[in-house]
């Protein structure tokens, strides 16, 4: 008799089987650049992440990360994933993109600052590079679509750079922990939300041009 033995890599360990209680925690993060700030669209992904809680033997167990984890429901599996790191009582699951949870960003209005012109050295002597420096005030819509059958809660996560700062929004953040501004939204089944971000942009564009001391005096 013959038996093929599966190689180490092959092998799934059952660390245990037992219910627990969970949560699913849902976020999206947002960071604009001087590039994409005035884009008229973009996308963003709707991250999830299952929550376990332990409970009974499970409390003194250690659940090592990337440890393969089944979520049943009515005794049939319906989804796969690996562990990510086990803290005190809670086993989480790795991050997965939410496909039920539609995010777009639109271009609302975007009001242009004057711009302030200095001047720098270029390499070649007989250039120098014309920087415009300006401050934008850019609207912009936060749409976000949950197409599941259940109602669900999320966390909207907008972080500000050195390039692109917050002003106001609408609704007002339910937290401020600078440089991040954080939302708890509430969506109802088949339903939509929306966030109004007002932002300063700075904007820097440069150029190379020829010194003026070097230019050909033009033909009369």
């Amino acid at each position: 008799m013959k038996a093929n033995v599966p190689t180490r890599k092959k092998i799934k360990l059952n660390w245990f089987k037992a219910k627990c209680d969970f949560t699913i925690e849902r976020k999206i993060e947002i960071q604009y650049t001087p590039t994409n700030i005035s884009s008229n669209k973009l996308t963003w992904d709707a991250i999830v992440k299952y929550v376990l809680f332990k409970g009974g033997d499970l409390i003194n167990k250690d659940i090592p990360v990337n440890s393969p984890m089944t979520l049943y429901k009515n005794n049939l599996p319906v989804l796969f994933l690996n562990t990510a790191e086990s803290s005190g009582t809670k086993i989480n699951s790795e991050d997965l993109i939410d496909d039920d949870v539609v995010v777009d960003d639109d271009i609302v209005n975007i009001d242009e600052g004057d711009a302030k012109v200095t001047y720098e050295d270029a390499p070649n002597p007989k250039e120098q590079i014309e920087v415009r420096t300006r401050f934008d005030k850019v609207s912009r819509k936060i749409t976000i679509e949950n197409k599941l059958n259940n109602d669900i809660e999320l966390i909207l996560d907008f972080k500000q750079t050195k390039d692109v700062s917050f002003i106001k929004s609408e609704p007002e953040p339910s937290l401020i922990e600078e440089p991040n501004y954080k939302y708890n939204i509430k969506i109802a089944s088949e339903s939509k939300s929306n966030v109004i971000l007002v932002l300063k942009a700075k904007i820097v564009t440069r150029i190379t041009k020829i010194r003026p001391e070097f230019l050909k005096p033009s033909k009369n």
